[in-house]
Parts: C-alpha cells; structure tokens; sequence
C-alpha cells in the first residue's frame, strides 16, 4: 500500500474482488464503456456524488449489471467503479487517436471545478472530488507519465516503471495535513478520469 500524507482521509467502498471466473472490475468497466457510451460520457460530465450522477449512474448500471454475470445492479457507483469506468473511456480514446497529451493539458476547462456555493455532502462527495483533485494535479504536473501508466498493462514492469516515474508528482500533489491511502493499483485509477477530460475535449 502506497501512503500519501496529506487531512482528506478516503472512506471508500472498495469493489469486491472476483471470485473464481467472475469478470473483474476492469473488465466490467470496459463492457460498459463498449455498450452504453453515451451514458459514460453523461456519467463522466457529472459532480461525483451530485443529483446528477445519480441519474446517470441508473442509466449506466443497467449495463453494470449485464457485464458482471447479467446480476441486477442498483444503487451508487463506489469511487473506484467510477474510475474504472474512466479508465475504460480513456483508453478508447487512446485506441481511436495518438493524441497530444502535452498539448491537451496545456488548455483550460478539463480539470474540475466546484460550482459556486456547492458543499459536501448536499451537493458532492468530498472523498471523490478530493481523489479527483489529487489526479487533477499529477496530470497538470506530468501529462506523458500519467498517460504512460494507463497505457501500461496492470502488473507490468511497464506500470511499475510509470508508477516510479509519477511518485514525486503524487508526493507534490498532496497538501501538507492531508492523507491518502493508495494502493499501488489505485495509482492508475486517480489520474484516468482526468486523463479521459483532458483527451475528450
């Protein structure tokens, strides 16, 4: 497990592991962004946590379900189910383009902004937007090695590579007081939703 020390403690469910030949997160995600893209994409536009995410997450889950052994899939997206989703949507704009990773960052507009007057837990979730943040900063400081980390298979000397080469950015991103608690493979999943706004665009 990766530390980060900064006063933002994560209280997030973690996604359940699979069990046996069930479809991994990843995975499932991946289903979802293949079969109900429109959905992703209103999903993605949302404040985690926010009135509007629960609306597009009912639409999305309907797929959720179907890609995890066709169960019923109900209730709200965990943090790294959302993620996950991200990281599938970036990667297949990866897949379509080579894009300019530098160029995409340098422009304004992808990183998120709070609405005027908005507050936790009315109006957003502080844990998400906290990690949203974090991946936020480590895109802005360092785009190529961000983009190289989802573009590294999970569990290759490739990701481990990308991971050392972003944990000074990581390290910088947090602010004094706070903390995070990551796991080496939350690592790809902090920086994929920011990566997917800054491609998209």
């Amino acid at each position: 497990m990766i530390i980060l020390y900064a006063s933002l403690m994560l209280g997030m469910a973690a996604a359940p592991q699979p069990v046996g030949d069930a479809p991994s997160g990843p995975d499932i995600a991946e289903c979802v962004v293949d079969n109900d893209l429109s959905d992703v994409r209103w999903l993605l536009k949302t404040l985690p946590g926010s009135a509007a995410e629960a609306k597009a997450t009912k639409k999305v889950l309907v797929f959720y379900g179907g890609c995890s052994d066709n169960k019923a899939a109900a209730g709200a997206l965990a943090w790294r189910e959302r993620a996950e989703i991200a990281e599938a949507a970036a990667i297949g704009l990866l897949g379509r383009s080579r894009p300019d990773v530098v160029a995409a960052t340098a422009q304004g507009g992808w990183a998120l902004t709070l609405p005027r007057g908005a507050s936790p837990p009315a109006d957003y979730d502080a844990n998400s937007v906290g990690m949203r943040m974090l991946g936020d900063c480590v895109v802005r400081a360092n785009p190529q090695g961000a983009l190289a980390l989802i573009r590294a298979d999970r569990g290759s000397a490739a990701e481990t590579t990308a991971i050392a080469g972003l944990s000074g950015n990581f390290a910088s991103c947090v602010a004094r007081g706070k903390t995070f608690k990551l796991k080496r493979q939350d690592l790809r999943l902090v920086v994929a939703e920011p990566l997917y706004h800054a491609l998209s665009r």
